[in-house]
């Protein structure tokens, strides 16, 4: 019911438009029902003119055809002008939840979608927003049309004959139980069907992804069956649904057949004492017929209504996470840094793994400060908390930029100040020069130009067909890695901001690429206060610091020279490196 509420709270968000669609809706139903009233007065018409021997007036047969023909226009133009205003309210509904949801998603902690697989979240943009589109037309037009016309076909049968309406309301509770009944079997096969999908999309985003390492170790027959796997799982839970929506509409339909084989028995005993006419029985046999209708609807309708509320969960589920970074009520605007970052963490911790423990650091503004170490570490983990990508608990420790604990700013204020180039390079599918002016949308093209000289991405730019305005395809997949990461690096210089964060940014490129890319880094590193994680040893020799770091500690600080005088793990990693280069 609380899903239902939300829902019905953003369809109802466009009041006019929704009390429109009612009153047509009501309209609908209204000439939906006239024609049975109206049986009666033309049976009794006929049999009284045959009883009493009357010439029967063709004349009112015209009349009431023209009637039939009036309300039935009528009723055309009703259902048109109601399936098009709650069509469009459905669609206007869901745009508005989709953008919603989007600014949601986007606006998630980084911990989020390291819970939440890219596809499972695609699932609910795609086949949970059409399920709830779904719901919302039929499972809103549904009861606003169909009840109503159960009510008018009630007074109906009630006018006619109250004993025979008693009789068939016995009908209703029966009916209730079964759509009742299916509407939760289907609300628990959807939720099934749904997170199967999920998985579905998780799986073909992943082989589509890494295609070239499915390919690389002659894996395709593998990912074919489990995707085949996947996806008997999924049509067995359509088949559910399928069995559900076909088994309760027959049901209904043999409990309809039974009550009206006694309404005709008791029917017949009414008429022949007298009780009610044969137009009174007429017409409420055509009513309690047209009953049949609107109530097996009824049983469509709940089972849709499960669907959207099983689609509606999980679209509120991340609408209304627990899930973000929280913002002080009136945060502090954090100017360009002028004095130090500082960072004083006791402990922080993955759910319950502890990565990082005692650390201590002072990055100087204008200073190169390199992080170095093994894999896991904890390097990337510290360097992902300046901006806030995590949130360390107060007690457990925190970070200052001049003095302001980051949780006392704005969250645009800092990451306004913040340029991060990474190893795994993110680059969308669009033009070059969208990619680069991405760091600052207002750039000019003489600005944009100068990113990309000073990131060494403008001469292989220039050779490319379409120059600044070539295509590069999904990640970039068009470039090469060194040409990839000088975009990256464009892409950081054109937004200018006074900190930097490289993480391993030179570690997965060739030589030659190595040597380009770190020339466009140290144009990027100019007059920044510089965070620098480092595989490669021999590219953080000019840093004015460096920490190494080992399972989450800092054990041991300086610069290169005061490093490899010492017995250090430093000097190590830089003597194993070394022998390993040669």
């Amino acid at each position: 019911m609380k899903i239902l509420l939300k829902i019905g709270k953003e369809v109802f968000k466009h009041k006019i438009q929704a009390t429109l669609s009612i009153v047509f809706m009501l309209l609908y139903s209204l000439f939906t029902v006239i024609p049975a009233h109206y049986t009666k007065h033309v049976m009794d018409y006929l049999i009284n003119s045959l009883k009493l021997d009357k010439t029967i007036e063709l004349e009112r047969f015209l009349l009431v055809g023209a009637a039939i023909v009036i309300i039935l226009s009528l009723k055309g133009v009703s259902f048109f002008l109601q399936n098009f205003l709650m069509g469009s309210l459905a669609q206007k509904t869901i745009r508005e939840l989709r953008d919603k949801l989007y600014r949601r998603t986007v606006r998630m902690p980084i911990a989020f979608f390291n819970k939440q697989s890219s596809g499972e979240m695609m699932s609910r943009f795609t086949v949970d927003f059409v399920t709830l589109n779904e719901a919302i037309v039929i499972g809103l037009v549904g009861p606003l049309r169909d009840m109503p016309t159960i009510v008018f076909l009630f007074v109906i049968m009630f006018d006619k004959s109250w004993q025979l309406c008693l009789m068939s309301l016995v009908l209703l509770p029966i009916a209730s139980k079964l759509i009742a009944f299916s509407g939760k079997q289907s609300n628990e096969a959807t939720s099934k069907r749904l997170n199967q999908f999920g998985e579905l999309s998780t799986l073909l985003s992943e082989t589509i992804t890494g295609i070239r390492v499915v390919k690389a170790f002659i894996m395709e027959k593998y990912e074919s069956d489990r995707f085949k796997n996947e996806n008997q799982r999924l049509y067995k839970h359509f088949l559910t649904s399928i069995f559900i929506a076909s088994y309760s509409y027959p049901l209904l339909e043999i409990v309809g057949g039974v009550f009206f084989v006694f309404i005709l028995t008791f029917g017949g005993y009414l008429i022949t004492n007298g009780v009610i006419t044969v137009g009174d029985f007429f017409s409420f046999t055509v009513s309690f017929m047209m009953l049949n209708v609107p109530i097996k609807q009824m049983n469509g309708i709940s089972i849709k209504i499960q669907e959207g509320i099983a689609a509606g969960t999980r679209i509120f589920s991340v609408l209304e996470s627990d899930w973000k970074i929280e913002e002080v009520e009136n945060p502090i605007t954090l100017g360009p840094i002028k004095e130090e970052i500082r960072i004083d963490i006791k402990e922080f911790s993955y759910e319950e793994a502890t990565v990082l423990e005692d650390i201590h650091l002072t990055l100087k503004a204008g200073t190169i400060t390199a992080l170095v170490g093994s894999s896991g570490s904890g390097k990337t983990t510290l360097a992902n908390l300046i901006p806030r990508f995590y949130d360390i608990p107060p007690e457990k420790g925190s970070i200052k930029i001049d003095g302001v604990d980051l949780r006392e700013a704005s969250l645009f204020s800092l990451r306004s100040q913040i340029a991060t180039v990474t190893q795994e390079i993110v680059l969308f599918d669009d033009t070059i020069r969208n990619n680069i002016s991405y760091g600052d949308l207002n750039c000019s093209e003489d600005s944009l130009i100068e990113a990309a000289r000073a990131g060494y991405a403008h001469d292989f730019i220039m050779q490319l067909p379409n120059k600044y305005d070539q295509q590069i395809g999904e990640k970039g997949v068009m470039l090469s890695g060194g040409q990839r990461q000088r975009i990256a690096i464009s892409r950081a210089l054109i937004k200018n901001a006074p900190i930097l964060i490289l993480d391993e940014a030179t570690s997965a490129l060739d030589t030659e690429s190595e040597q380009e890319v770190q020339a466009a880094i140290e144009n990027l590193m100019m007059n920044r206060t510089t965070l620098v994680i480092a595989h490669r040893l021999s590219t953080i020799q000019h840093a004015d610091i460096i920490h190494v770091m080992k399972n989450g500690r800092i054990i041991e600080s300086g610069n290169h020279e005061e490093l490899l005088e010492r017995d250090s793990e430093y000097k190590r990693l830089y003597e194993l490196q070394f022998k390993n280069s040669h």
